[in-house]
């Protein structure tokens, strides 16, 4: 008997607009390989709160109300009250954000997910940095978006860029991840965000903030957050995650909503799932309960901070000398490597990647998996991750790159 193939019954959506991932693809073959991975792009395995996050799980058995729908649709109502709570605290909000507008996520990814739900229609313009992170590209390439690249330098989107686009084209929002970017590590320092906001206001554009890597900060604190700069704007929509803070296995994120979408998410977080697991959510309320959080997240800051001034190191031995450039991240997971600019014409960081990963076993992302489409900047770059690998496969990792680099550059 044939198979069926579903041809007439895909949506537009599935035929057009979902493609191939870059990252998917390089994953598999640092797999295939049996490769060292500066690929990866999540918290290191080792640091996970393992055993603390099992009693609190024990503990949250206990509580009734894990066992049927929750009847808050936002999510446990405890777990958000520490969430408004920490964001004040931590100057990411300001006074008007309370629990009634904490929105308990899948992750970080489902709050954007939403948000794109909520405001974009086939066809909307959506800002973005240049470069930003490949899944919320799909996620918004998936609702219909058309995604407007921001020129950005190290210190994130340039206001002016930003000006001028906005002078020519009418967009829904501006979505951004100010701290310690993934891709590019970058950070946007406070005066440049008060630019951004002003602008924003000029021409009534919403913001959307993703800052998943917020408390990974290794040079002094983050700046301020968009959220709390806007103050009783009420223009920016934050989202968040334990991901990197906990674990991303436990899918625990957030939003923050401003009131005036109150009415719009509640039916949409109903008809996504009916809300996420209580067990989950009691469980993490449970564990943060139990902890100093700021002893936690100085532990996490140390021991990345090590992995990544190694990795600097590294790069500086290996990479350094041959002309590629290299950022210095305040923070987070990520560091964004540039090919010199006397390089081919022609060089491709995703051709360059598959080979360092078959000939030497190193993986690598290349720079076109954030990119809406391929472009130059794109395939002239590539990232690298130092969060998840060993220091003592550090140098030898970045070895193999320096001599997969002169074999194929």
């Amino acid at each position: 008997m044939e198979e069926f193939m579903f041809r007439e019954n895909l949506s537009a959506m599935a035929r057009e607009r979902l493609g191939e991932s870059e990252i998917a693809e390089m994953i598999t073959l640092v797999l295939e390989n049996g490769a060292i991975s500066f690929g990866a792009g999540e918290p290191s395995h080792d640091l996970f709160p393992k055993e603390g996050i099992r009693e609190a799980f024990v503990d949250a058995f206990d509580d009734p109300d894990i066992w049927g729908y929750y009847h808050d649709s936002y999510g446990d109502t405890g777990l958000r009250a520490w969430i408004a709570e920490r964001m004040g605290l931590d100057s990411m909000a300001p006074a008007w954000v309370a629990p009634e507008h904490v929105l308990l996520t899948n992750g970080g990814g489902e709050a954007v997910s939403l948000v794109s739900e909520a405001l974009i229609d086939a066809g909307s313009v959506v800002l973005v940095e240049s470069p930003t992170y490949t899944e919320t590209l799909l996620t918004f390439r998936k609702q219909g978006a058309v995604c407007a690249l921001v020129p950005s330098d190290d210190d994130g989107l340039i206001p002016e860029e930003m000006e001028r686009i906005l002078a020519r084209l009418r967009a829904r929002f501006l979505y951004t991840i100010p701290n310690f970017q993934n891709p590019s590590g970058r950070t946007s320092p406070v005066e440049r965000r008060k630019k951004i906001l002003e602008i924003a206001r000029r021409h009534d554009l919403a913001i959307v903030e993703d800052d998943p890597y917020h408390y990974l900060s290794y040079d002094g604190a983050a700046p301020e957050s968009y959220l709390r700069l806007a103050g009783d704007d009420k223009r920016v929509i934050h989202c968040n995650s334990f991901s990197k803070t906990l674990a991303p296995g436990l899918r625990v994120g957030w939003a923050i909503v401003p009131p005036a979408l109150a009415s719009v998410f509640e039916p949409l977080r109903v008809s996504a799932g009916l809300g996420r697991p209580a067990l989950v959510q009691k469980a993490v309320h449970a564990y943060l309960g139990g902890i100093d959080f700021s002893m936690r997240i100085a532990g996490l800051c140390s021991e990345y901070k090590r992995r990544r001034d190694v990795m600097l190191e590294m790069i500086a031995r290996h990479l350094s000398p041959l002309g590629i450039r290299t950022n210095v991240p305040k923070g987070g997971f990520f560091i964004w490597a540039q090919v010199p600019a006397d390089t081919r014409e022609d060089f491709d960081s995703g051709a360059f990647a598959k080979h360092a990963v078959t000939a030497e076993k190193i993986g690598v992302i290349p720079g076109n998996a954030f990119y809406p489409e391929k472009t130059r900047e794109g395939a002239r770059a590539f990232r690298l991750s130092y969060a998840k690998i060993k220091t003592d496969d550090m140098e030898e990792g970045v070895a193999r790159l320096a001599r997969a680099w002169n074999a194929f550059a």
